[in-house]
């Protein structure tokens, strides 16, 4: 009983004091990066790690309207029978053709700004099967918004999402491999608005290598191109790049849980401008990332986290106001309350370490946590 007055307690204190989104309670908590570990953010990227689930209901509520998500939350359900799994989402990441058109509507001119607000990524639907010794996993996501004014004149937004994926044993491990092709388009009759560009593909690698004693080698890959969607005659911007980084994730008795690794990202964006007689301007961006982080039960229903990552980031390129180094170092804390078939994560707030006085104290206070994640098991 007193357990599930703590957790209850926990639960009303952060619905009430949550203000910053981040997509994972557990893997933000732990350096920032999901490859480096066994996570149900891992289906997004690779549909075929799904199938190892269980039966769930999930929901991130009360993510505010700054972070660009849709209706400020997440949720999602995965029903699982057998060799076979199928699962529902709302706002789950990785919709790559669903972002950029969420983020280019605003912009595009004449009655679209206006469906911005209305686009959802609705049906967002996962399937997954075992196939031999292999599982391979499939996702479908649709985002519509239209409307009509007194002329019959029609404005209309469609992006799709579509990814595949298999994960297979071979010799050196377990072989996680994803595919996405987006598509984002835009028209407006009323104002003779065409969209143009708006497709994009991303293809993703992860070999988990056991070392033995609780110990795997994890590299990961990762390239991506994408066009964005703009109105015909704007101008127009592509990106290509590729991620390739190594962790380690190591396994106590205690079930306690070890990360670490590195990743480096470079990313170059090219801008073709309408206006006769302008280059094309391009910017590369290099980022290298090193990151760890630690998990341990505490008790039978308390797991404790916590994680750092620093990053150094070099811009090169055509616009001199872009270029130039810069450092950043993050870390983060969280916990994982328990109770039966019910899982509370949190992301605990930065400002707990330094405002913890006052919280004490009753004083004007810090946040909570950052993220909080609850899942039903069933």
């Amino acid at each position: 009983m007193k357990k599930l007055f703590s957790i209850s307690l926990i639960i009303l204190l952060l619905a009430a004091t949550s203000t910053v989104f981040a997509a994972s309670a557990r893997w933000n908590a732990l350096g920032g990066e999901h490859r480096f570990m066994i996570d149900t953010s891992n289906y997004a990227i690779y549909p075929g790690r799904m199938l190892m689930f269980s039966n769930a209901l999930w929901i991130i509520p009360n993510i505010p309207a700054g972070a660009g998500i849709p209706d400020n939350m997440m949720s999602g359900l995965l029903v699982k029978k057998d060799d076979c799994a199928w699962a529902i989402h709302y706002n789950l990441p990785g919709t790559g053709g669903f972002s950029a058109l969420r983020a280019a509507l605003p912009t595009a001119g004449g009655n679209l700004p206006g469906l911005a607000g209305n686009l959802r990524p609705i049906p967002d639907i996962f399937l997954a099967k075992k196939v031999g010794d292999m599982t391979v996993g499939g996702r479908a996501v649709l985002g519509l918004a239209g409307s009509e004014n007194a002329l019959e004149k029609a404005a209309s937004a469609m992006s799709v999402d579509v990814a595949a994926g298999v994960t297979k044993p071979i010799a050196l491990g377990d072989v996680d491999l994803g595919a996405r092709v987006s598509m984002a388009t835009f028209s407006d009759d009323a104002t003779n608005i065409e969209s143009t560009g708006g497709i994009g593909l991303n293809v993703d690698a992860r070999l988990i290598m056991d070392k033995g004693e609780g110990k795997k080698l994890i590299p990961v890959l990762g390239v991506h191109y994408s066009t964005d969607p703009v109105r015909d005659g704007a101008d127009e911007v592509s990106a290509m790049g590729v991620n390739i980084g190594c962790g380690v994730n190591k396994r106590g008795a205690n079930k306690s849980m070890l990360v670490t690794g590195v990743v480096l990202d470079v990313d170059m964006e090219t801008t073709s401008f309408a206006a006769a007689g302008v280059d094309d301007e391009t910017v590369t961006t290099m980022e290298f990332t090193y990151l760890g982080g630690y998990e341990k039960p505490l008790n039978s229903w308390l797991t404790g986290r916590g994680g750092a990552s620093a990053t150094l980031t070099m811009v090169s390129g055509d616009d001199p106001l872009q270029n130039g180094k810069r450092a950043a170092f993050r870390y983060n804390f969280g916990v994982r309350a328990t109770y039966k078939k019910v899982l509370v994560d949190l992301l605990l707030s930065q400002d707990l370490l330094h405002r913890g006085p006052y919280v004490l104290s009753g004083a004007a206070w810090a946040n909570l946590a950052t993220n909080v994640c609850l899942t039903y098991l069933f």
